[in-house]
């Protein structure tokens, strides 16, 4: 009966041929797949590469665009206060000529005047240059005033392009670090993002080989035949569940002793130990 149940389960040379055959196909798929993965894995690297070369070059772009402003505003605060020191100077200028002109019109006035009067007019003629030289005094004060108001307006004006040239470059600045930080976030999520998918992409490679080789392993089936009794091994696994009850599923190791000449089924799980019968 043995030499019988022998020669049933035998294999041809035909399933056998068949059965390499498809081990082989399978093999080949699996090896495909892992080709497939590693290339993706490669395409995600060279892409996180690219994001940070461009999130580089936008933060030097930005840099250069900040630094190119604050230079042009420096200029232009250079040249206006370049000009209102020209203007000063040059008003000034007029208003000196204006004071000399007048100066020397009240002189060829009173000199005029000094040669009609009379010798009895001589005190009059000394009151008026008196006052011509208390007038020209004035006028001189009133250029010197006007001078230090033009000077006191152009600092004025200074100061304030000066101002309005480092809040811009302040600003300019602040944005080029918030453009920079925004730009190294989004290299860091495109990163991690091209990580997870690479990773999922692996897992599911090696879950198919997994698969595949589980699929080429033959199905086994464990009969106990002694005198009397025909046990099949699965028949086994459920007394012994029977007889552990709950801590069956909690169990990492389980070790099974068939003894049929004496009916039992004596097992070890984990460190407890314990029978049923056969």
């Amino acid at each position: 009966m043995a030499e019988e149940s022998s020669t049933q389960v035998r294999p041809t040379a035909t399933i056998k041929s068949i059965v390499k055959a498809a081990v082989i196909e399978q093999s080949e798929k699996a090896a495909a797949l892992a080709k497939d993965a590693e290339a993706k894995k490669q395409e995600a690297g060279v892409k996180v590469v690219e994001v940070k070369n461009i999130a580089a070059k936008k933060a030097e772009d930005v840099k250069d665009a900040a630094v190119k402003k604050v230079e042009t505003a420096k200029k232009d605060t250079e040249k206006k206060a370049e000009k209102a020191k020209k203007t000063v100077a040059k008003t000034a200028k007029k208003v000196e000529k204006a004071a000399d002109k007048k100066v020397k019109e009240v002189k060829k006035e009173v000199a005029k005047t000094a040669k009609k009067v009379t010798k009895d007019t001589t005190k009059k003629a000394a009151a008026a240059k008196k006052t011509v030289a208390k007038k020209a005094e004035t006028a001189k004060k009133d250029v010197k005033k006007v001078e230090k108001t033009v000077a006191k307006k152009a600092e004025a004006t200074k100061k304030t392009v000066e101002k309005k040239a480092a809040v811009a470059k302040k600003t300019v600045e602040k944005k080029a670090t918030v453009a920079k930080k925004t730009v190294a976030k989004k290299a860091e999520t495109a990163k991690k993002t091209v990580a997870k998918k690479a990773s999922v992409a692996v897992k599911t490679v090696a879950k198919k080989v997994a698969d595949v080789k589980a699929a080429n392993e033959p199905k086994v089936k464990l009969v106990l035949q002694y005198r009397d009794y025909d046990v099949e091994q699965s028949v086994l696994l459920k007394n012994a569940k029977a007889s552990l009850g709950k801590k069956y599923d909690e169990l990492k190791k389980l070790d099974l002793y068939v003894k049929p000449e004496e009916g039992r089924v004596y097992y070890v799980a984990d460190e407890q130990l314990g029978s049923f019968d056969l």
